[in-house]
């Protein structure tokens, strides 16, 4: 038996919609259903952690940003958890154990979405990267704290395990990072992280602090300066500060230099009754030495047989002691040979002492017994000075916008002006086209960092002073091969170097 199904149009679509809802395993009721919910979604990064560099004591900060629903975070130091720190940014003092610590952020959405940020490694930066200018050798120090010493080593002040000359910049082993160096006229200082201050080099004074007078051509602890935060010193003397800010000397005392008030040298370090904790600076010559005062008061002890203290002339030209100079006019002093210069608070150069060769840069080469006004011809007008710099026969003039000017001896092309000149030059005169940092005068050299840390010098290259592989003197800057101050691993721009806050280690080379 046929069975005959109605053929109406309304039955036919009825019976198409009950197949319809039966293929969908449906019963009944409505034909029509709701849209769908929006799923959770995320997380998706934006931007990524990115390296950090920061000096001992600074402060860092991670960051990530990211997309999605419901989003948490945790952030993580070498793939495991860091407790608490579960925003969007994490902020980390930095310390001596983080060096190349590997940061990354796990972001979580509510969902359960899941993603990890690639890792960010942090540089912890040591120093500020500088040069000094020893007599006839070099050093220099990166942010990393890694030292180099290049120039005349018969002294063993290259720290090499001998007595050569390196025409070119040679690391120097240590036992850690350093935070400060500071080169001599034949002996050479690194101040530690650890507060160690190791010494190597001539030893004839006293000036390695052993105890003995034994040169040594390796880096060798200095007994009884632990805790070192500062240090500083002259041709054959030394000035350390320690983290109570009580200051230690020793070394060459055959002019009261190290200001104890006899002419005794000391072979070991030896408290001053001078008190670190109100000083912004010191500066050690060759035979006399300088401190200023967070007041703006300047002192001086030591030889002033050319008036190089600022005293006036008088038969007595000894002060074994430390006496004021100047009150409330410094606001930084720079000792060398037989002169000085100084910042005063007006922001204007001074200097005092030997100026045959017109290195006071005052338009004579007269010497002075009294700090007079250098001239500033060189510096664009209006700029401001940020610190005049001695040679032991030249001067330089750097402002805070890294122009150079330069005055005095330039038999060797120390001035920098491209050529040598038999005659001395007696007021600045500028350096075109050379941008600096931070600049550091030796004897007939000079040493200049880059805003890039690279190196440049120029004058004197007896013996490789200039560091660039060969004994060939150079009138104009020269670039150093190879020599980079900056943190190598993440290729990050270290942080300016900060205004100095008294005697301690990361204050700018410029100013120490």
């Amino acid at each position: 038996m046929t069975l005959a199904l109605p053929t109406s149009p309304r039955l036919v679509l009825a019976i198409s919609g009950l197949a319809f809802l039966l293929a969908c395993g449906g019963g009944g009721g409505s034909t029509s259903s709701s849209a769908p919910k929006p799923l959770p979604t995320g997380p998706r990064l934006t931007t990524t952690p990115s390296a950090q560099a920061g000096y001992r004591g600074d402060q860092v900060t991670f960051r990530v940003a990211a997309e999605g629903t419901g989003l948490s975070y945790q952030w993580l130091r070498n793939g495991s958890v860091i407790a608490g720190a579960t925003t969007d940014s994490f902020v980390l003092p930095v310390q001596a154990a983080d060096d190349q610590a590997r940061y990354s952020v796990r972001v979580t959405a509510s969902a359960g979405g899941i993603t990890t940020s690639p890792e960010a490694v942090l540089d912890v930066l040591y120093a500020d990267p500088a040069v000094s200018a020893g007599h006839d050798h070099a050093l220099a120090i990166t942010t990393k704290g890694k030292v180099y010493a290049w120039g005349v080593g018969a002294n063993g002040q290259l720290g090499l395990g001998d007595y050569q000359a390196r025409m070119v910049p040679t690391a120097v082993a240590l036992p850690g990072p350093a935070v400060q160096v500071a080169a001599g006229w034949g002996h050479s200082l690194a101040l530690l992280a650890d507060g160690r201050v190791f010494a190597w080099g001539t030893n004839v004074s006293g000036q390695l602090g052993d105890g003995t007078t034994t040169m040594r051509n390796v880096p060798a602890p200095v007994p009884g300066l632990s805790g070192a935060v500062y240090l500083t010193c002259g041709y054959n003397h030394n000035l350390a500060v320690k983290s109570d800010q009580s200051m230690w000397v020793w070394g060459y005392n055959s002019h009261g230099q190290l200001g104890l008030g006899d002419k005794a040298n000391r072979l070991v370090p030896t408290q001053s009754p001078i008190s670190a904790q109100a000083l912004a600076g010191a500066s050690l010559g060759e035979l006399h030495t300088l401190l200023v005062g967070l007041s703006g008061d300047l002192f001086g002890c030591g030889d002033n047989g050319y008036g190089q203290l600022g005293f006036p002339y008088s038969p007595t030209t000894e002060y074994l002691a430390f006496t004021q100079i100047l009150a409330r006019g410094a606001k930084a002093a720079r000792a060398f040979s037989l002169y000085s210069t100084m910042l005063g608070t007006d922001g204007l150069p001074y200097g005092t002492g030997e100026n045959v060769y017109g290195q006071l840069g005052d338009g004579s080469f007269t010497t002075r017994y009294g700090f007079v006004p250098m001239g500033t011809a060189g510096l664009n007008t209006g700029s401001t000075l940020d610190a005049p710099i001695p040679g032991q026969y030249h001067t330089h003039l750097l402002n805070t916008a890294g122009d150079v000017a330069s005055t005095g001896y330039n038999w060797y092309g120390q001035l920098g002006f491209g050529a040598p000149s038999t005659t001395s030059t007696t007021s600045p005169q500028a350096l075109p086209g050379l941008k600096v940092l931070a600049l550091s005068a030796g004897s007939m050299s000079t040493y200049a960092v880059l805003p890039d840390l690279s190196v440049k010098a120029w004058g004197y290259n007896n013996n490789g002073r200039l560091g660039d592989g060969t004994a060939t003197d150079r009138p104009a800057p020269t670039t150093v091969p190879g020599l980079f101050l900056g943190p190598v691993p993440t290729g990050i721009t270290p942080p300016a170097p900060t205004a100095p806050r008294g005697l301690q280690a990361k204050a700018p080379a410029r100013f120490s």
